[in-house]
């Protein structure tokens, strides 16, 4: 080990208790390198990749296309509850129906600002990606990957 040059610490102690199975491996991690993103390190060049604005774009189009599901739904069942006739009898409360509307709406108009949020999202990404030099069908999952 000192013809190659390499540092080298001695272990005192019961060889039977610091290693078991007859290994002992010691790791000095070298500090001197400085780390790269996971971005950088797959791009190579210091810039995310077409992969990593793919993947966040599809990631959004799947959490919009979900919000989406949910607010027609949502303004479906407030149309049916809107349109539905008075409950009758013992069991009947006006003041319930009411919270569940209000309710109904509440959902509905946060799923709208959130939709909004994540499709202002999506073009930045969207924008950020062609700003870095590639094509819409490359972003869009249409194109050649190099």
């Amino acid at each position: 080990m000192d013809e190659q040059g390499i540092e080298t610490k001695i272990i005192e102690g019961d060889p039977e208790l610091l290693a078991p199975n007859g290994n002992l491996t010691v790791f000095t991690p070298d500090h001197s390198a400085p780390k790269k993103s996971i971005k950088e390190a797959a791009s190579g060049k210091g810039q995310p990749s077409v992969r990593s604005y793919r993947t966040a774009l599809q990631k959004l189009d799947r959490s919009i296309q979900r919000d989406e599901e949910r607010l027609h739904a949502r303004r479906a069942r407030l149309q049916a509850e809107k349109w539905a006739p008075p409950k009758v009898g013992p069991n009947s409360r006006s003041a319930g129906n009411a919270d569940s509307l209000r309710r109904l709406q509440e959902e509905i108009e946060d799923l709208e600002l959130r939709l909004k949020q994540q499709r202002k999202e999506r073009s930045e990404v969207y924008d950020e990606g062609r700003k870095a030099g590639f094509l819409p069908g490359e972003l869009d999952g249409k194109g050649l990957i190099p």
